[in-house]
């Protein structure tokens, strides 16, 4: 869903959004910048401008991968990275789902969760590996559009 996470919400939780680091884009421009000084050094123009040709786009993906790169929530306390799952439910599941969110049993709710989103409960949950931090909203279906029927919250083990 990739629904916005206000930054009260964040804060309160001891969560915060961060970009993902990646080694590629510093590659890209690495790699860019050495075709590129060796293109300077070749006498023939006939071969010099496609190798140009050929840094300067490696150079173009490299800054735009780097400048491209997705944030991530990451619980500050353990420095652990959540990742986001979607869950369909029935709206007779309601009250099971909430119960399982409020103990944190997340994999009893994803054996509970239906194979695909055509039910009206739709649950978001930020979890990390180890599933000691999980931020959790349920939504609601309602003609065109899924309304959160609670706010943000956090089960800490």
């Amino acid at each position: 869903m990739k629904k916005e996470i206000e930054k009260s919400i964040l804060q309160k939780h001891n969560l915060s959004e961060r970009k993902q680091t990646s080694f590629l884009p510093i590659a890209l421009l690495v790699i860019a910048a050495i075709v590129f000084a060796l293109s300077l050094c070749i006498g023939d123009d006939s071969t010099k401008m496609p190798i140009m040709f050929i840094a300067i786009i490696i150079g173009i993906f490299g800054l735009a991968k780097m400048f491209m790169t997705p944030k991530v929530l990451v619980y500050d306390a353990t420095n652990e990275i959540l990742n986001e799952e979607e869950l369909y439910f029935d709206s007779c599941d309601k009250n099971n789902v909430m119960q399982l969110l409020s103990t944190g049993d997340i994999k009893h709710l994803r054996v509970l969760a239906k194979e695909n989103g055509n039910h009206p409960l739709l649950v978001e949950i930020h979890t990390g590996a180890s599933e000691s931090v999980i931020l959790y909203r349920v939504y609601h279906y309602i003609p065109y559009t899924y309304e959160p029927l609670t706010e943000y919250e956090i089960y800490k083990k």
